[in-house]
């Protein structure tokens, strides 16, 4: 007995001819600037989706704070590194356009670029504020005055030195008129990151605006400014973070 084919082939009563060797790998770019545009757009995809196994692990304590923030930073920097270039970010779009183009969902990832931070550096512990965002020299000698009286205990004075610094650079830039995101952000993280090596993510007073300005300038686009307004009331904050830090300092 005979059977019918589920999905019988249909019956060609003529061959298909074509010069195109259907064998042959298709390649995607014809010159070096379309090469290097596709591979960057696939390191941003690799990005994204290390990005959320990062996070899932983060939650699930599968790996500890220490190794999770300068790995996080790090994926953040090249991202951004990346985007940089104005022909990936015209291919790229936005993260949203980019997610929907290649099937990709990564909610954890899509925060965390969102944000611009590590977790850790976005809530530290003890913290619980869910307030919204804000509307868009010479560094002193630290090392003597890093005492057994401040707020934080055993404190590197190179450590507290390198955050006095990066908060008076960052000031400087503000009194200078930096305005951009792209001139702006680096300055920001850079304080952020070396205040918490400091206090080990501790609160004090003015922490949670200088948060709030970080996440508010990566939410930015590249090029984009802040006017003078938001720039006098970023440094008004700056100002008043800077000397509740070097009040923990002792």
């Amino acid at each position: 007995m005979s059977y019918q084919p589920y999905a019988p082939a249909p019956y060609l009563t003529h061959p298909i001819r074509t010069s195109i060797n259907l064998d042959a790998e298709i390649k995607l770019y014809t010159t070096p600037a379309q090469r290097e545009l596709y591979e960057s757009l696939a390191e941003l995809h690799a990005i994204i989706v290390t990005l959320e196994f990062l996070e899932k692990a983060f939650v699930k304590d599968s790996i500890p704070p220490s190794s999770y923030t300068p790995t996080c930073l790090r994926l953040l920097g090249q991202y951004n590194t990346i985007l940089g270039s104005g022909t990936v970010r015209a291919a790229f779009k936005d993260l949203d356009s980019f997610k929907s183009r290649y099937d990709i969902d990564c909610p954890a990832a899509t925060r965390r670029l969102q944000t611009g931070l590590p977790a850790t550096v976005e809530h530290p512990p003890g913290s619980s504020d869910d307030s919204p965002l804000p509307k868009l020299t010479s560094a002193p000698d630290i090392a003597a005055s890093v005492t057994a009286d401040g707020k934080w205990k055993n404190v590197s004075p190179k450590a507290a030195a390198e955050a006095t610094q990066n908060f008076i650079t960052f000031m400087d830039a503000l009194r200078l008129n930096y305005r951009a995101k792209d001139e702006l952000h680096p300055l920001l993280a850079s304080v952020i990151t070396s205040v918490d090596a400091v206090t080990k993510g501790e609160e004090f007073d003015g922490r949670k605006d200088i948060v709030r300005w970080l996440i508010a300038l990566n939410q930015m686009r590249p090029g984009d400014e802040i006017d003078e307004t938001q720039g006098r009331e970023m440094l008004w904050d700056l100002e008043r973070g800077y000397n509740s830090f070097l009040e923990g300092l002792g």
